[in-house]
């Protein structure tokens, strides 16, 4: 099989929007529009260089040998957007990848897509290993917006996006609710601590705790209903929350008296103490309860 491994920018741009649009215009119409907005991304990719990969549904994956060429077409792509109904969750991410079978393969793709994911409508997500490969005039458009995790790395990313049209960083709510500002007082200091049964993890601000099937994870719940990367805590800018990321979702309660709720992949801010139960309502027998408790200090 002829295969190119090769150093390369990955763009991955998912149109959002179209669900409404389908039902406030009618099926043709609205594929008409979804149609020309795809047309209009690919044709901004092959006007900086870029080389279209594939379209699959409302998405558009492209490959560029310049950083800076993907970020100057993820700027246009952005701006061309907001002239009409449908927006785009965009990631951006630069390393080795396999070409083959007209298609790219590699852990740069994967994460690529869980930072389009991970953005919302109208959003550009960038890893670090982007940035770095920008001019140091290219990075000053971006900034940092957090640490992120994400399903099946062990590590925290560091993710940047665009700046704001006037260039000056504003607070901004990211994906899944997490208010981040790079430029505030310096987060107060907290401390995670996660129980299960004789089991015991506990992390800081920009540390984390893997919990799931696997026996890579720092708590093991050993039950067929938990992924085997079931969730992580973690901490970032003095904030506690719950990164879901399972297939049988969490059910969540912050505090006796409280309402349960489930979340499956999406992000939680925690407070206070509580319970943590995978994949099971915690009142069921068989459920797996994890107690956590926020501690300052």
């Amino acid at each position: 099989m002829d295969q190119e491994r090769l150093l390369a920018a990955v763009l991955l741009a998912d149109v959002v929007g179209s669900t409404p649009l389908y039902e406030r215009i009618g099926d043709d119409a609205a594929l008409r529009q979804v149609s020309n907005c795809l047309d209009a991304i690919r044709a901004i990719v092959a006007e900086h260089g870029g080389d279209f990969i594939y379209s699959k549904g409302d998405d558009v994956l492209s490959l560029f040998e310049s950083s800076e060429a993907a970020l100057r077409a993820v700027c246009q792509i952005n701006r061309q957007l907001t002239r009409g109904p449908l927006s785009a969750r965009i990631g951006l991410h630069f390393g080795a990848v396999i070409r083959a079978r007209g298609a790219v393969f590699g852990d740069v793709v994967n994460v690529t897509a869980r930072l389009s994911t991970t953005a919302n409508p109208g959003e550009v997500l960038i890893s670090q290993s982007f940035f770095e490969a920008l001019s140091a005039g290219s990075r000053s458009a971006l900034r940092l917006l957090d640490k992120m995790a994400f399903k099946g790395k062990q590590e925290l990313f560091d993710v940047y996006t665009l700046r704001s049209d006037d260039g000056v960083p504003s607070t901004n709510v990211a994906s899944r609710g997490t208010i981040i500002e790079r430029r505030s007082a310096p987060p107060r200091q907290i401390n995670l601590v996660i129980r299960y049964g004789d089991q015991l993890g506990s992390c800081r601000n920009n540390e984390f705790v893997t919990i799931g099937r696997s026996p890579e994870c720092d708590i093991v719940v050993q039950r067929p209903w938990v992924s085997r990367h079931h969730a992580t805590f973690t901490i970032s800018n003095g904030k506690a929350r719950l990164v879901e990321r399972s297939s049988s979702g969490t059910f969540v309660s912050m505090g006796p008296g409280q309402e349960e709720v489930f979340v499956r992949r999406e992000d939680i801010l925690l407070f206070g103490s509580g319970v943590i139960s995978p994949g099971r309502r915690s009142s069921l027998g068989d459920a797996q309860i994890l107690h956590y408790e926020i501690v300052s200090g």
